[in-house]
C-alpha cells in the first residue's frame, strides 16, 4: 500500500499546506528522507525521525545539510527526545505512518510539538471494505476511522490521494499548549 511520491502528490500538498522557507518541520517517520530532502530544498529547516536505524542511514547517505537532521525516535515507546518541544515545528508531515503508531498519543504529541499556527499533514494509507485484508507491512486505516482524526482541532482540509489514500491536514489544535 506503500505509494511513490509523485509530482502529482507535491503538487497538492503545496495547495493544501502553507509551507515556506524558514518554517521547521518534523517529517515523522520519515523512512529514507526523500520528503525530508524535498522540504530542506525548498528552504525549510526539517528534522527527519524513524524507528528504523537502516532507513536512518540510508537517509543520511542520501543527503543531509545544515537545513536538515535525521534522528532515531520510536513513536510509540520511546521518551520524547529534547528536539520534540513544545511549540517548536510550523510543520508536520506523517506519511504512510499513522496506522502503525499510537494514533492518539502521536495527535496529542504533534499538538503540542506544533507552533499556534501550525499544520499537521498526514498521508493515510485506506483499508478499502471491498479490497482482501492487507500484509502486515501495508497497513491502513478504514474510512470510519479516518473519519474520526482530527477531534480537538479547530479546522480539518481532506483530499484524495488516488483510490488507496487520504490527505488531512489539520490546524489549530483547541486546547492550549504552553511553549517551554
Amino acid at each position: 500500500m506503500n505509494l511513490p511520491l509523485t509530482n502529482t502528490e507535491i503538487d497538492l500538498f503545496h495547495q493544501h499546506v502553507d509551507a515556506a522557507p524558514g518554517m521547521l518541520a518534523l517529517d515523522a517517520g520519515c523512512g529514507t528522507g526523500h520528503w525530508s530532502r524535498l522540504l530542506a530544498n525548498t528552504g525549510l529547516g526539517v528534522l527527519g525521525m524513524d524507528a528504523s536505524p537502516t532507513a536512518l542511514a540510508l537517509a543520511r547517505r542520501q543527503g543531509s545539510g545544515p537545513h536538515l537532521h535525521y534522528a532515531r525516535h520510536d513513536f510509540n515507546a520511546g521518551p520524547i527526545p529534547p528536539s520534540l518541544q513544545p511549540g517548536t515545528f510550523d510543520l508536520i508531515i506523517c506519511r504512510n505512518t499513522l496506522p502503525y503508531i499510537d494514533q492518539h498519543r502521536f495527535l496529542a504529541d504533534a499538538a503540542r510539538w506544533l507552533t499556534p499556527n501550525g499544520q499537521l499533514h498526514l498521508t493515510i494509507p485506506l483499508n478499502r471494505p471491498d479490497a482482501p485484508p492487507p500484509p502486515p507491512w501495508a497497513q491502513g486505516l478504514t474510512a470510519r476511522e479516518t473519519r474520526s482524526l482530527g477531534a480537538g482541532w479547530q479546522t480539518r482540509t481532506d483530499y484524495p490521494l488516488g483510490p488507496d489514500h487520504v490527505c488531512i491536514v489539520l490546524t489549530g489544535h483547541t486546547d492550549h499548549w504552553p511553549t517551554a
